[in-house]
């Protein structure tokens, strides 16, 4: 009686589907360009297509606009800039980070650190994603909260824990210093007896299969006591997991896993920015289009079209992705300047562990239409 109860008072439909900007460009910028990353998979993996060119063109089109992408709305917005003046400027720092390692004999630390906030920063892409589907669908209850962050969280850590302990470059030889692939090896891996660390990709297996029980149960226990269920987390879900374990699990190199993971990511984050530009930055009314503008200064006229963002974007590359290729090609991989380079990403990286904060910003809550 109660569970009729419960699900007539949820009416006829089982699911929530509030989306972030609406069905149709969430569809399609969110979920469904995950097909991008499969797409460069083929590539790198069945067509074998060169893995230079792919890497090089994904960076200039896709990775380098992105970041610029954090730029456009933090370092050229004047607000942006009093507000957060301490840890704007203090992000610049890590550009010394790599550089200081490097002198210090710790570049092998270094690159693999690197490589694993890398992987990190997508995570927290996904389960922020994750955490706007939740707020606008109002699915926030503390069992919820821990379901789904378990689940996610298990569900894309296990396969690359696996990658780490079963690929070979992780504890094979370093001969090759400069080459790409040296920039994720596991420091001092020798150390780690292949038992050992395959009884640890064992216990994360089980961890995962842990995550997963909990939160299909969760959603049963959802679906029989009435409340409703949220689609567009589910189909975020059913997006992000299943394509961390189609690559981590395939034949790719490293050298490709960076692209390929990464330009969903980089979509995403491209229309996600656009949204909130456009309706920080713009406005319909002239006037206030103006004022706009004397108060969030260059960030009001880069984001005046989405074609002039784009082409501001690409050319941000000329100071960091064309320069680092260079720097990578004549000088290597794993060199103090490559490793100056990676202060872009870094700043990207932790910038957006501050900025995106929906629930501690009322102002970024208005511009991504969220209700506080």
């Amino acid at each position: 009686m109660a569970t009729a109860q419960a699900v007539t008072a949820r009416g006829t439909s089982y699911f929530s589907h509030k989306w972030i900007i609406d069905s149709g460009d969430d569809l399609t910028w969110f979920i469904l360009s995950v097909v991008s990353s499969y797409a460069l998979l083929v590539m790198f993996t069945t067509l074998h297509w060169s893995p230079v060119v792919l890497l090089f063109a994904w960076a200039i089109v896709f990775d380098g606009p992105h970041v610029f992408g954090t730029f456009s709305r933090t370092y050229f917005d004047n607000e942006e800039r009093k507000a957060r003046a301490k840890l704007l400027w203090g992000a610049l720092l890590f550009f010394a980070l790599g550089p200081v390692m490097v002198i210090a004999g710790l570049g092998l630390y270094f690159f693999f650190f690197a490589s694993l906030w890398a992987y990190y920063h997508l995570v927290k892409q996904h389960y922020g994603f994750m955490v706007l589907y939740k707020k606008k669908n109002a699915d926030l209850d503390p069992i919820d909260n821990f379901a789904d962050r378990f689940f996610l969280l298990a569900g894309l850590t296990y396969p690359f824990l696996h990658y780490i302990v079963y690929y070979r470059y992780t504890i094979a030889d370093a001969s090759d210093k400069n080459h790409l692939d040296m920039v994720a090896r596991v420091p001092r891996a020798e150390l780690l007896s292949p038992s050992f660390a395959q009884s640890i990709d064992t216990f994360v297996w089980w961890v995962f299969v842990a995550s997963a029980i909990f939160f299909g149960a969760r959603q049963l226990q959802r679906l029989f006591t009435g409340r409703s269920l949220n689609l567009p987390k589910y189909l975020l879900l059913a997006a992000a997991i299943p394509l961390h374990w189609a690559v981590l699990f395939s034949s790719i190199t490293i050298i490709g896993i960076a692209p390929v993971l990464t330009i969903w990511h980089n979509i995403q984050y491209h229309r996600l920015i656009w949204f909130h530009n456009k309706n920080k930055y713009q406005s319909k009314d002239r006037a206030k289009d103006d004022a706009k503008k004397r108060s969030f200064g260059l960030a009001s006229s880069i984001s005046k079209s989405f074609v002039f963002y784009a082409i501001c974007g690409l050319l941000f590359n000329l100071v960091y992705h064309i320069p680092r290729g260079v720097v990578i090609a004549y000088a290597g991989a794993t060199g103090i300047l490559a490793s100056f380079f990676w202060g872009f990403a870094f700043i990207h990286y932790y910038l957006d562990s501050k900025i995106w904060r929906v629930r501690r910003d009322p102002a970024l809550g208005k511009s991504l239409n969220i209700a506080q």
